[in-house]
């Protein structure tokens, strides 16, 4: 298949590098820092050196086409596949590679543009583009649901995927109609609506199968996945339950831990760099009910916590390591930088600000 379509490759992955060429030509119009990452309110949280900008996210971008590419082309039921399904395999990364970077350095020239709406109308068309090339694709293990039921059956294939075409496309046309909806709203409902997308194409092909074991028309055994199809299956199991169990972890189990020593205090933080603090060195300790982190700009965050790098009204560039659910918080003035932690909780807080400004007077 690849050999079949060489011409088209060769053009899609030069079209994905086309980005490299432009921030080549403009970048002496570039700054160093570079917004590469936006929060859920369409604010840039995130920054990427000039040169990972210019040449990383279009390199990424293509190593993630060619290792699409390859494993539909080496699927052994893709042999027959729509050509128009396997176009649409080939050019969707060039087509994210010119949106994601012409947004990227539109940003950074000055032009005004709602990142929060941007990604919105990408996803809408993303959900209706899928949706209509659905019903055009023939059964593989790559492309479309890929359920036993539907795998070895090609009249229950052929019904699930014109239901998740028509789904899909109706999904993608309800996020669009979702643009006017408060981003903190909008998450819920996308969530909700991407869930229903994935799952109910599924629960329709079992159904279907459902009905056909009541006629007869298949049997249980028809069912069956052959040893390619279990070992497939195996290993994609086992790569989601250990994506599932990283993103759990970091998601839920990170923290930090504020050491008291002789003449300095340490946080020893997980997944991003510990900080030592010297008492002489500290101006000021200012304890908080409240406080608004700002933005991150560099550094870790998760559920529970937040780490690095920050920046909000009143203090400017930042400091911060403190878990989300307290509300209270200790303000310290390190020659003359703004570093903020806090505990777990308001006591454990308290008991850190007491024990610093004790440890300061001795």
């Amino acid at each position: 298949m690849i050999k079949k379509n060489k011409k088209q490759l060769i053009i899609s992955s030069i079209i994905i590098l086309l980005p490299i060429i432009a921030g080549l030509i403009m970048r002496n119009m570039l700054p160093e820092r570079i917004a590469t990452h936006w929060n859920v309110d369409g604010k840039a949280n995130g920054w990427s050196g000039r040169i990972f900008a210019i040449f990383g996210l279009s390199i990424i971008m293509l190593i993630l086409h060619w290792i699409g590419v390859f494993i539909t082309a080496n699927d052994p039921k893709n042999k027959e596949q729509s050509n128009k399904v396997f176009g649409m395999v080939l050019w969707i990364s060039p087509i994210f590679s010119l949106l994601t970077s012409g947004m990227v350095y539109s940003i950074v020239l000055g032009n005004k543009i709602n990142v929060d709406i941007a990604v919105r109308i990408l996803l809408g068309l993303m959900f209706v583009i899928f949706g209509n090339y659905m019903p055009k694709c023939k059964q593989n293990h790559t492309i479309g649901v890929k359920v036993k039921w539907a795998l070895r059956n090609e009249e229950n294939w052929n019904k699930t995927h014109r239901f998740a075409g028509r789904l899909w496309v109706f999904g993608g046309v309800l996020l669009l109609a979702t643009m006017f909806i408060p981003m903190e709203n909008f998450m819920y409902l996308f969530f909700v609506i991407t869930l229903f997308l994935a799952f109910a194409p599924i629960i329709y092909s079992y159904v279907y199968y459902r009905k056909q074991l009541k006629k007869g028309s298949v049997t249980k055994k028809g069912a069956v996945q052959t040893p390619w199809e279990k070992k497939f299956t195996a290993v994609s199991l086992v790569i989601g339950i250990v994506v599932l169990i990283f993103v759990g972890i970091i998601l839920f189990t990170v923290e930090f831990e504020v050491q008291f020593g002789e003449t300095s205090y340490t946080i020893d933080a997980a997944y991003w760099d510990n900080a030592t603090v010297k008492y002489a060195d500290i101006d000021n300790v200012e304890y908080r009910e409240q406080d608004e982190p700002g933005e991150r700009t560099l550094g870790f965050g998760s559920v529970n916590i937040l780490m690095g790098e920050f920046e909000n009204s009143e203090f400017g560039d930042y400091t911060r390591y403190s878990y989300t659910a307290c509300d209270s918080c200790i303000v310290l003035t390190v020659d003359e930088k703004i570093l903020v932690i806090n505990g777990k909780d308001e006591e454990s807080t308290k008991e850190i600000y007491d024990e610093l400004t004790k440890k300061i007077n001795e």
